[in-house]
């Protein structure tokens, strides 16, 4: 983000700090100058704020379908514990490690 001191503001520009315990920092106003509603900034705050709830979304999402694999892989398991075991076996019984040979 680039420093712009307050003399060096572009004509009609305004800027909208609030000091808080950590100092100062811009913040985007709920309400535009003709005291309408900003929906987006009431929303999300800002653009960063934004991306910030996509990566969160995408990251939920991700989360949400692996749950589900392992949910269903475990069905699959809980359905026909013997099956699952046989080929467990079998696989075992190919291998010659298995059994120290």
């Amino acid at each position: 983000m680039e420093t712009i001191e307050a003399g060096n503001l572009p004509e009609g520009e305004k800027v909208y700090l609030k000091k808080d315990f950590l100092g100062w920092r811009v913040v985007n106003p709920i309400r535009n100058e003709d005291g309408s509603m900003n929906w987006f900034n009431l929303i999300f705050g800002s653009k960063s704020n934004l991306l910030f709830l996509v990566i969160l979304l995408i990251f939920g999402v991700a989360l949400y379908f692996g749950i589900n694999e392992l949910i269903g892989a475990y069905k699959d398991v809980a359905a026909n514990p013997c099956a699952f075991c046989e080929d467990c076996y079998s696989r075992t019984i190919n291998t010659n490690w298995a059994f120290g040979n």
